[in-house]
């Protein structure tokens, strides 16, 4: 599938609008796709082949290649364990408490992770680290960075430099990717995630299409099934408190898989069924790189339009992740739209 760089502006369609009022205030362009695993394009609004860095959206296909290395087996990984890798999470106690228990099996401390730090997603857990040392653990990213060396240490890999993009492991990675979204590993451009590690970019179908995959036809099989099964039974540990990936799959339990990729990415897996046999993969980019606003809206309403979610978890979750605009004084004053349609929506 050919690739080429975003869309200009003008190009890319209109997702969202915000209203102020009676008028238009803003405008959210981008682009989303549906495919089958079997790399069948079920539906798109705007370029397909919109080159996208995976970012956040690639932690499952990472977490594939840390499997792949023999680690579950020899360190005798939980699906909370695995869960965690694949996590964006808000640094709750909860969080740092699988990740932690998850290091100190490897025989190493949090010092080792190479993430970084920043202060927890969640307000409240921020709240109770007011004064104390905010550390690695508390990095939405540290449960990849610790299943990467658990990776490590079952290959024989050096640990020093796991986030190198020569490491061995990023190598294996990158495969990993480039396998699971079908495109060539040449083909990806490069570059430096937040959290220090390599992020991969391809085009946004092929990006869906790996997201099916997730549920039928990988090329991995058994290490699909084991991150889509952790992740399933754990929402709670993908996201946490007031995240869209957690709520949206305790909406509509065992029937969507979702991960949230920085810069206005969305990935969603959906398992096979009788209208769709060959599962089904949603990507989402909002070219703005917008942090949730349209983003939340855009997922939502899609998936509605698709007949994976239903009216009331719909309705529900509308109104908690796509939420009006409001004054100082919380009176209403806008709102979100989505002024997009899919060709295949359900009757």
């Amino acid at each position: 599938m050919p690739a080429h760089p975003s869309p200009p502006n003008q190009d890319a369609p209109v997702l969202v609008e915000v209203w102020r009022g009676s008028a238009v205030e803003s405008r959210h362009r981008g682009a989303i796709v549906a495919a089958t695993a079997t790399g069948q394009m079920v539906d798109a609004v705007g370029d397909p082949n919109w080159l996208c860095f995976l970012r956040s959206a690639a932690k499952p296909f990472q977490a594939m290649a840390v499997l792949r290395t023999g680690a579950a087996e020899r360190f005798a990984l939980t699906t909370r364990e695995l869960a965690i890798m694949a996590a964006s999470h808000n640094g709750e106690p909860e969080h740092t408490a699988v990740v932690a228990g998850l290091l100190s099996r490897l025989g190493l401390t949090a010092d080792v992770l190479r993430c970084g730090t920043h202060p927890p997603f969640n307000r409240a857990a921020a709240r109770r680290l007011a004064g104390a040392t905010i550390t690695a653990l508390h990095n939405n990213c540290s449960g990849k960075h610790a299943g990467m060396l658990a990776g490590c240490l079952a290959a024989g890999f050096a640990t020093a430099d796991y986030d190198a993009p020569t490491h061995p492991l990023q190598t294996e990675i990158a495969n990993t990717i480039a396998t699971m979204c079908n495109v060539a590993v040449e083909a990806m451009p490069r570059g430096l995630d937040g959290c220090t590690v390599p992020t991969w970019a391809v085009p946004l179908q092929n990006l869906a299409v790996g997201y099916a995959r997730l549920f039928a036809h990988s090329p991995y099989p058994e290490e699909s099934r084991r991150m889509a099964t952790a992740m399933l039974a754990h929402p709670e540990l993908i996201g946490g408190t007031e995240r869209i990936d957690t709520d949206l799959m305790r909406a509509v339990p065992g029937h969507l898989l979702s991960k949230v990729g920085a810069e206005g990415v969305h990935a969603v897996a959906v398992p096979a069924s009788d209208r769709f046999p060959d599962a089904l993969g949603l990507a989402v980019k909002i070219e703005d790189g917008d942090s949730f606003r349209a983003r939340n809206t855009v997922v939502l309403e899609a998936l509605r339009q698709l007949g994976l979610l239903g009216a009331e978890p719909y309705a529900a979750l509308m109104e908690k992740y796509s939420q009006p605009i409001l004054t100082h004084r919380q009176q209403p004053a806008g709102e979100l739209r989505a002024v997009f349609q899919l060709t295949q929506a359900a009757p």
